[in-house]
């Protein structure tokens, strides 16, 4: 499908949500995977500068020699970014004029305009590019949208992966055949019949829509249910633990009508050096919600432990 588009001269765009060369630094020897001392997340490899570099928290590294935990020196960088696309494209197609857009190739002052500049004089073939590209963007010449790796995000553990995956998806689309030529759009993923992806080739939000409201009636997620989390996090975990059992027991006791479930951690344990935890609150109403976090946070104020860790409210989640 590239090459289609070279030998007419319309240009292409392969979009995949992962900056970087490689998402993992693989010791084939012992799987020693590259970790962030400061998050519970992996280090991202950009080959290019010769580093490591953690996507939450901004902490870089060089890449080692060997294996800091075998001596052995038989590094992989493993899976694809925007880097390593980048670069495979040009392997296989060197006469293609190829541009990335990420955060690290427009972190340069003027960057940004000047690639959408040469797309716009037709000096680009390949735009390959993260969500930073999926929209408010008008290519004419632009005729093939290709998207890299969609199925990450059905696996997440967040409920409304799936929504946003579907938005995004939707946007990314859009950049093709927005004038009189006809745009094509092609996806990667192992599950063609997903009922996200049979929505989007009929661009049927509403019955996707239905679909997922249907789920969350089953299983009592928003809109259904009301929630809000108590969040803490502190240098030391023991720290988190003793505020949000303390937390816990208190709001247990104030109403019947709201759930609380057990204090534990978020699927990102630790960021930037910092332990974290929360607890689910739960409720068909949300004036039952309101009222035992009144009652909470008046009380968690007066106590002795709430000053040894950083906590807030967060009512409607997004993250959990």
């Amino acid at each position: 499908a590239l090459k289609v588009r070279l030998a007419r001269k319309e240009q292409s765009l392969l979009f995949i949500n992962r900056r970087g060369y490689s998402p993992v630094l693989l010791c084939s020897a012992c799987h020693w995977i590259a970790p962030c001392t400061r998050c519970s997340s992996r280090l991202v490899v950009h080959l290019g500068q010769r580093k490591l570099r953690c996507h939450h928290c901004g902490h870089e590294q060089k890449i080692p020699n060997q294996c800091p935990s075998c001596g052995d020196a038989d590094l992989h960088p493993t899976g694809h970014g925007t880097q390593r696309l980048e670069q495979t494209l040009a392997t296989l197609l060197p006469t293609a004029r190829i541009a990335r857009v990420d955060r690290d190739s427009t972190s340069r002052k003027n960057a940004l305009v000047e690639i959408l500049d040469k797309v716009h004089n037709q000096e680009i073939d390949i735009l390959v590019g993260t969500q930073m590209l999926a929209k408010g963007h008008d290519f004419p010449n632009l005729t093939l949208v290709g998207v890299i790796d969609t199925d990450s995000a059905l696996h997440s553990p967040d409920f409304r992966a799936s929504e946003r995956l579907f938005a995004q998806l939707m946007q990314v689309a859009g950049r093709a055949g927005r004038a009189d030529k006809a745009g094509q759009v092609i996806i990667q993923t192992q599950f063609p019949n997903h009922v996200l992806f049979n929505a989007l080739r009929s661009q049927d939000y509403v019955s996707y829509a239905d679909a997922m409201l249907q789920e969350r009636e089953q299983v009592q997620f928003p809109p259904y249910v009301f929630t809000a989390l108590l969040r803490a996090e502190a240098n030391e975990f023991s720290l988190v633990q003793q505020f949000l059992n303390h937390a816990f027991k208190l709001a247990r006791g104030f109403d019947h009508d709201v759930m609380v479930y057990d204090p534990v951690r978020p699927q990102m344990e630790r960021l930037k050096g910092m332990e974290r935890g929360h607890i689910l609150i739960q409720a068909n109403h949300r004036a039952a919600i309101q009222h035992l976090l009144k009652n909470l946070v008046s009380q968690l104020r007066g106590q002795p432990i709430a000053t040894k860790v950083r906590w807030a409210v967060d009512v409607d989640p997004l993250e959990f």
